[in-house]
């Protein structure tokens, strides 16, 4: 049975909102952006009021596995784990991450040591892991090829509000309530955002799912990469350097195994969900270090780093929501996303160099990084959409499991290409501007890596249509 996502060719769908949330679909997507919406609130109020509650608890010691063990749980589920819960149907499944996502917010909140809020980052972590490719399931069975990019465009949107104005809100709670109480609130959006999909989602596309498992080794290497990279900026001297490249290395060949056997090898599709990794690693490992850009590297202020932060979001959000429609004009909106996206950060770097002065650096760094914003809004919802084309029902799961693995996978191994070279270097003494110029050059190359991988995508055979892979 092929997907209901595949129009009859040379049909016209109708790609206005007013298409897309119209009837009980339109109701379940309704639904997961206002989940999108409270998963974007929640997340920026942890890492806001995270630094309090370390200061309370005495948890120095683990801040920083407590800002990664989410991720970690998170790959892990998404390489090795979906299969198991695939049985269980999408009522279950969103009934047990809920559950889980509860427990870790409770844990967090009751905390009378650093430890509960790990273990609460840990139950967070599966609970994201289970639910990642439950939407993207969605939005790939119950919405037509033609309409999915716009789809995708939306949820940036869901992030605007939230990274804009969720910083100082969350302070103002944490000042006249706690941090617990800033941890807390989110958590009851996200709840009401997952009861309004719960309404719904047993027309999700699930009877049949077939997702499939990969090879226990390249989850161990993933993680063991991924471990590597991380602990490479503490190494003696003279192993930093090669523990983090082989640390990013061996993360980068592990996920891009994992995908291949995910989207059962397809050669299209394994491009396509390979150059979404790399579109993703190449922007959020930009992203991680743009405050640093703006504050070490230029001697800016915290107003200033928000001014440029928010600047890319909103370029993403604004040209996301319509970038559907370039294609009509450019042939693949993910060709030029990405060129645009490295455009962006080969700017980024050269304002960190002495080839731009002192005030003339902090404008160009904004519009660069407005420019890399708007190359993410072009180039992430066709790519995203496009892994999920021209598939049979059964096969969706599989696919938007891959969408979602390759964003978390790319976005933790481009933080640690961004974030370990600039505190590799700033270990040996580099100055702050040009240790972070370096990491930019870096991640431009690994966003011209992912255009070369799209542009050959292009000239791969296209899936025939309902395939089954």
């Amino acid at each position: 049975m092929g997907a209901i996502s595949t129009a009859p060719e040379g049909t016209d769908v109708d790609v206005s909102l007013r298409a897309i949330f119209r009837g009980r679909r339109g109701r379940l997507l309704g639904a997961l952006l206002f989940t999108e919406f409270g998963a974007a609130v929640h997340s920026i109020a942890y890492s806001s009021v995270l630094p309090l509650a370390s200061a309370e608890l005495d948890g120095s010691a683990l801040y920083g596995a407590v800002l990664t063990a989410g991720a970690f749980t998170t790959i892990l589920v998404l390489a090795a784990g979906p299969d198991r819960f695939a049985r269980i149907g999408p009522v279950w499944t969103l009934a047990v991450g809920t559950v889980l996502f509860l427990a870790g917010v409770a844990l967090a909140v009751a905390a009378q040591d650093m430890l509960w809020i790990l273990v609460g980052m840990v139950l967070r972590g599966l609970a994201a892991g289970l639910l990642a490719g439950l939407g993207l399931t969605a939005i790939g069975a119950l919405f037509e090829d033609a309409l999915r990019p716009r789809v995708m465009g939306l949820f940036a949107v869901m992030w605007l509000l939230p990274s804009l104005a969720g910083p100082a809100l969350n302070a103002a709670v944490a000042v006249a309530a706690g941090w617990r109480a800033a941890m807390a609130w989110p958590a009851v959006v996200v709840l009401v955002g997952r009861l309004l999909v719960g309404r719904d989602a047993a027309m999700i596309p699930w009877r049949g799912a077939s997702v499939e498992r990969p090879d226990l080794g390249n989850v161990v290497a993933l993680l063991l990469g991924l471990v590597l990279a991380a602990t490479a900026p503490a190494a003696s001297s003279g192993w930093g350097v090669p523990m983090l490249v082989a640390g990013l290395a061996v993360a980068t060949a592990a996920s891009l195994r994992v995908l291949r056997v995910q989207v059962s090898a397809q050669p299209v599709r394994f491009l396509t969900t390979a150059s979404f990794f790399g579109l993703c690693l190449a922007f959020f490992g930009g992203s991680g270090i743009v405050s640093l850009a703006v504050v070490d590297g230029l001697g800016n202020g915290v107003v200033a780093s928000n001014v440029a932060v928010g600047a890319g979001l909103l370029a993403w959000a604004v040209t996301g929501t319509r970038s559907p429609r370039l294609d009509d004009r450019v042939g693949d909106s993910a060709v030029l996303g990405l060129v645009v996206l490295c455009v962006a950060l080969l700017a980024c770097s050269l304002t960190l160099t002495p080839l731009l002065p002192s005030p003339t650096a902090l404008p160009v760094l904004v519009a660069a990084w407005s420019l890399a914003g708007l190359g993410m809004g072009v180039a992430y919802p066709r790519i995203s959409s496009q892994a999920m084309d021209d598939l049979a029902t059964e096969r969706v799961p599989a696919a938007a499991t891959a969408v979602a693995f390759a964003e978390t996978s790319g976005t933790a191994v481009g933080s640690l290409l961004g974030g370990g070279t600039y505190s590799l270097a700033s270990a040996h003494a580099v100055a702050p501007g040009t240790s972070i110029g370096w990491a930019y050059l870096l991640l431009t190359g690994a966003g011209v890596a992912a255009l070369l991988v799209c542009v050959r995508r292009r000239r791969a055979p296209a899936p025939r249509p309902g395939a089954s892979a």
